[in-house]
């Protein structure tokens, strides 16, 4: 019997038609320094209102599917990947391209001629699955596949949903770690030249662009998705070694399966002798 490990990633935009922001909060910046020598005293820096779930408008969804059978070697294997960004500039559209997104999303969890899934994310339980849940209920999508199971939403179970981040800070015992430092302690690259927060950023210079212009940005930001994605499958490939749950050679014949793939080389340029662990 296998099993199939997805690991998922969105990108998102605030999403202000359904969520009045609070106030600003302040919080002291501190002083800047070189070689000992003050070079600015600490002041007062703004702090924006981080939305809540419902608030969080999906532009982008990627995943790794990485299927899992333990009667075969290796036991965990590269299967395929999926990565999509949609948007538009008048509100109308926009809700017609999330909801595209998102039902495209829901029939991909719903299939019927696969094994059972099993959620794979970096900090998923907090901000990706409650936006993606939110936001479909928005759009009259069901969300059969994450309230059918009730340890897709237990935050003490792997099954169903691993949230590497809460997993690997013992669920908030320890400091939680960010996917891009993370990944650059195991040999991964880590973030390039995108991140999160430049999302925003990204949409608004799209809609203002010439169409070809636009969808390069549309295609950046769906590569970049991805980009987290894969790091995260091979993050989370590094912890079933380091759990204890495969050796070394059978990590790193999974990982040959990743590298074999056309599909996560163009996404990422990845030093895979970092990688590996066996000699």
């Amino acid at each position: 019997m296998s099993w199939l490990f997805r690991v998922l990633d969105i990108e998102t935009i605030p999403d202000e038609s359904v969520w009045m922001p609070g106030p600003r909060t302040y919080k002291l910046a501190p002083a800047e320094t070189l070689y000992g020598i003050q070079l600015q005293v600490a002041g007062i820096e703004a702090v924006e209102p981080f939305p809540p779930p419902q608030a969080h408008r999906v532009v982008a969804v990627s995943y790794v599917d990485v299927v899992f059978d333990p009667t075969t070697e290796p036991r965990y294997r590269f299967d395929k990947c999926y990565t999509e960004c949609r948007w538009a500039a008048d509100p109308m559209g926009a809700d017609l391209e999330e909801a595209k997104l998102l039902r495209t999303f829901a029939a991909a969890m719903e299939s019927p001629d696969q094994p059972q899934i099993h959620l794979v994310t970096w900090n998923g339980r907090t901000f990706d699955l409650p936006v993606i849940s939110m936001r479909s209920l928005r759009h009259k999508i069901p969300c059969r596949w994450y309230y059918a199971e009730k340890n897709v939403r237990y935050r003490y179970s792997p099954e169903g949903h691993c949230d590497l981040m809460d997993e690997l800070s013992d669920y908030g015992a320890s400091r939680q770690m960010k996917l891009g430092d993370f990944c650059r302690v195991i040999g991964l690259p880590g973030k390039t030249d995108m991140s999160g927060d430049k999302v925003l950023d990204q949409y608004q210079l799209a809609v203002k662009s010439p169409a070809d212009e636009a969808e390069a940005i549309r295609a950046r930001v769906a590569r970049y998705c991805l980009q987290d994605t894969v790091q995260t499958a091979l993050a989370f490939l590094r912890t079933r070694y380091h759990f204890g749950k495969i050796g070394a050679a059978s990590h790193d014949a999974s990982l040959a399966t990743f590298q074999d793939s056309p599909s996560v080389c163009d996404a990422l340029a990845i030093d895979w002798t970092k990688l590996v662990l066996s000699c």
